[in-house]
């Protein structure tokens, strides 16, 4: 005897996920089309989009979620590109799926399904006990002497190659990077770099690097690369208003005002583009007083997105 209501989940779990591919290589589909190309209804349809608008990257603010647009009959969608891109999974994300996964074999009786459950519950089970086995702590300190040769790399912007240990993927590669910068976050550290081999930068943690070696080529930041100029940049703020909201968008901490100085803060970032999206996003709550470049960079948005209003309005 089938389980529908069962099917009926693994069947829309699997559209949702093949969704923001499919409409970000066909953007201005209709929802007619759509719904044929998935086998569905366009009312199904318009409730998996309904749920993808609630979809994104952890943050979960206007500027991590995906942003999609069917109400006219045809879909398109924005801000998915890094969903295209498989990402690593924590512990934790892979004990979830693992709960989940137990909970839908309960629910379903094909055969089929239940033996591609069972194969994805051993490879996710492996991963952990691997990880427990090997790792008792997801906060066990780098070695020092990783540590320091990064942090040397660092301050003077030298290339070097590592041999890093994916979980995941269970595999060991050598990468060149230029370290930019080292980080803690929920008690492991990170470091953040351009990494050679994918052309982009990426995270790195450093429990996970298992030797390091001088390069002796040059490395730099390709032109053209997103956020090429990256280091740290010092941004001097105003808060004008929802102070809270200001603060938490930025990573600064929650605290009580002891005076209007409070309200003039300085926040370090990697990426200025990213800054300038935040104020933007934070509708005048916020405002850029140094460096002026940046605060030029959010004036000229502010009078583009004004222009549009007015051309879209006249």
């Amino acid at each position: 005897m089938t389980n529908p209501k069962g099917a009926q989940g693994i069947n829309r779990i699997g559209r949702l996920l093949d969704l923001v591919p499919y409409i970000s290589a066909h953007q201005g589909i209709s929802l007619a089309d759509l719904a044929n190309a998935f086998s569905s209804t366009p009312a199904h349809i318009t409730e998996d989009l309904n749920t993808l608008w609630m979809c994104g990257l952890p943050g979960y603010t206007p500027l991590e979620l995906m942003e999609l647009s069917f109400e006219s009959g045809f879909v398109t969608i924005q801000n998915a590109q890094t969903l295209k891109r498989p990402r690593s999974l924590g512990r934790d994300e892979i004990l979830a799926l693992i709960l989940g996964l137990e909970y839908l074999k309960d629910q379903v009786s094909s055969e089929n399904v239940l033996k591609e459950i069972a194969d994805l519950l051993a490879k996710l089970s492996n991963l952990v006990g691997n990880f427990i086995h090997e790792r008792l702590t997801t906060a066990m300190p780098a070695l020092a002497g990783i540590r320091s040769q990064l942090s040397l790399a660092v301050d003077h912007r030298e290339a070097l190659t590592i041999e890093y240990h994916s979980l995941v993927r269970d595999s060991v590669t050598f990468r060149t990077i230029l370290p930019l910068d080292i980080f803690t976050e929920n008690n492991t550290e990170y470091l953040l770099a351009f990494c050679n081999l994918s052309h982009s930068h990426r995270t790195f943690r450093l429990d996970r690097i298992l030797s390091i070696t001088q390069n002796s080529n040059e490395s730099t930041i390709p032109e053209g690369t997103p956020n090429q100029n990256q280091g740290k940049t010092t941004i001097n703020l105003s808060i004008i208003s929802r102070e809270r909201d200001v603060r938490e968008a930025f990573g600064l901490e929650v605290k009580v005002r002891d005076s209007q100085r409070d309200l003039e803060t300085s926040v370090d970032v990697f990426n200025t583009d990213w800054a300038v999206r935040i104020v933007m996003s934070m509708g005048g709550a916020v405002a850029i007083d140094a460096p002026t470049q940046t605060s030029r960079a959010v004036s000229e948005r502010a009078a583009k997105a004004l222009l549009g209003y007015e051309v879209g309005t006249a």
